[in-house]
């Protein structure tokens, strides 16, 4: 019998009265109020970079797959937050049946930590694809887009595998608390350095390996370009691309660290998760400034959004200083005196 059952009989038992044991305490709701304003306002920002991508045909490019694939994970994020905040705020069934508890607790604890591992494969991916393209000066969208495509599946099934064999052999379990979130439950040391390894320690030390290595490559370039005084509009492009991703690194690792880490092992101090799930809403948010900021196409579709909405509210504004038109009487005729 797993330990959702056990929690659920047990408080039956001891109690005659209507438990609704996954109607959150109001405690809880309000520990959870800053991060739906997160969610709120970061979900109105996604909206509007998406009315950009649907609206603006420029940003519908092969080589911006795995930018929407990150920012798809950042919207299943958001959406996976809402749909919790809103069943725990308004299912208030005595006695729900086992599925449903099942579904809802595998949903919000499990779900998180597949969609953050994910994302940190797919900025690994992206890096490497931006490797590719500043070293050796190959498109790979263009050139081995089906090879992108595996990879974007074995991101997405792979860590979704092993958290199906560490639930089948027992090496983690789903903790549920009565009128609470539901939690995962990691049973010894070993899987949770498995997991910090898997989810965070080596993806996170890759990337950072391929951004020295572009680093590296950039400045060797841009010296020996420097000695015979010739640098292309290639190079300087490869070094705003490293300098780019470098500066959105650092502002994502330094809100989604904390989060991730405390996700891969067995953590009980609630407080310190609220606050770190809160930094990890506030990086979904920042996400597609970040992005829109930093990548050349985006910034160019919010000029060109700009000089539209400028010049339209500056043709339709009344003009004070407007010459008004000439008018004559023509039935009245002035003579000069000589």
């Amino acid at each position: 019998m797993d330990s959702v059952t056990i929690d659920i009989l047990l408080f039956n038992d001891t109690n005659t009265t209507c438990s609704q044991p996954l109607l959150w305490t109001q405690t809880v709701i309000d520990n959870k109020k800053s991060q739906l304003y997160a969610c709120i306002i970061a979900l109105v920002i996604h909206l509007i970079l998406w009315l950009q991508i649907i609206l603006c045909s420029s940003l519908r490019k092969k080589s911006l797959l795995w930018i929407y694939s990150y920012l798809i994970t950042d919207i299943l994020l958001l959406l996976r937050f809402l749909f919790s905040y809103i069943v725990h705020i308004t299912f208030t069934e005595c006695e729900p049946s086992r599925a449903w508890i099942l579904l809802i607790c595998y949903f919000e604890a499990v779900l998180d930590n597949y969609l953050n591992i994910t994302e940190v494969y797919i900025l690994l991916a992206l890096n490497i694809c931006r490797y590719v393209q500043i070293v050796y000066n190959r498109n790979v969208y263009q050139v081995h887009m089906k090879l992108l495509i595996l990879t974007k599946f074995c991101i997405s099934l792979i860590p979704l595998i092993i958290f199906i064999v560490e639930f089948l052999f027992g090496w983690a379990q789903i903790k549920e608390r009565i009128r609470d979130s539901c939690d995962v439950l990691y049973m010894n040391i070993y899987i949770q350095v498995f997991n910090i390894t898997f989810g965070y320690a080596l993806p996170m030390f890759l990337n950072v390996l391929v951004i020295y290595a572009g680093i590296r490559h950039v400045n060797l370039t841009s010296t020996l370009r420097r000695t015979q005084h010739h640098v292309s509009a290639r190079e300087k492009y490869h070094h705003s691309l490293v300098i780019q991703f470098l500066c959105f690194y650092l502002i994502w690792g330094g809100l989604w660290s904390p989060y991730t880490i405390i996700s891969q092992v067995s953590f009980s101090k609630q407080n310190v998760t609220n606050t770190v799930a809160l930094l990890n809403l506030i990086q979904i948010a920042f996400d597609p400034i970040i992005i829109a900021a930093l990548d050349v196409r985006f910034w160019h579709e919010w000029q060109k959004v700009w000089v539209r909405v400028k010049n339209t509210i500056y043709f339709n504004r009344p003009n004070r200083r407007q010459i008004q038109p000439l008018t004559m009487n023509l039935n009245r005729i002035q003579v000069k005196a000589p």
